[in-house]
């Protein structure tokens, strides 16, 4: 999927939790915080602390008073690398309504690289791959004194995969071997795979 075709695929959901908002089946939760982890492996075999910024925004539908599924769009960071999850998920409650609650809930889906630059020049190209994302979060919502609106904390786990591409080019003239292995114009093409697991910790606002 391309990036029209998300762009498009996210208009198309908010109209119709627009349309939601208006029957009352409307949630929402924005939220922004820290990704802590390890970093992507060093040449020496060594990891390092990271602390990433990320920011989520949940749109949903309720399907009962205590539970809701809908679809999670944000942006995160990894080593300085900016990615866009997209997700599907959930969010249950536990609590009387006016009342502090507990709430859980599960993100899955694909995390997109496709803000990050690639880098080309005559001789090589590079660039980054998203990949699967999975979430589960825990954390408790304070009702507003005025209004439907709510002050959420909650704390997840985040494991997000991403792929590092390095390719060198064929030089002019020279003899391209034909490779299934390998994309046309390519000599040789390395993939770096990187696995981040990080404890997340947010803030934000329930609606």
């Amino acid at each position: 999927m391309n990036r029209k075709s998300y762009l498009l695929f996210i208009g198309l959901l908010l109209l119709s939790f627009e349309s939601m908002a208006q029957e009352g089946k409307y949630f929402g939760q924005t939220e922004i915080g820290i990704l802590y982890g390890r970093s992507a492996e060093q040449w020496d075999g060594n990891h390092e602390e990271r602390t990433d910024l990320t920011l989520l925004t949940f749109h949903g539908m309720k399907i009962s008073r205590s539970h809701v599924v809908g679809f999670s769009v944000g942006l995160d960071q990894y080593d300085g690398v900016p990615i866009l999850p997209f997700a599907f998920g959930y969010r249950g409650f536990l609590g009387k309504e006016g009342k502090p609650k507990i709430f859980g809930g599960v993100d899955l889906g694909y995390g997109s690289a496709m803000l990050e630059k690639r880098e080309e020049n005559e001789w090589s190209k590079s660039w980054y791959r998203g990949g699967l994302m999975f979430s589960p979060s825990v954390g408790f919502s304070f009702p507003a004194l005025k209004g439907n609106s709510a002050l959420s904390l909650s704390l997840a786990y985040k494991r997000q995969d991403i792929s590092y591409f390095q390719g060198f080019l064929t030089g002019p003239g020279a003899q391209t071997i034909v490779s299934d292995q390998l994309p046309p114009g390519f000599s040789s093409l390395s993939k770096t795979e990187n696995l981040y697991r990080s404890f997340v910790f947010r803030a934000g606002l329930m609606f």
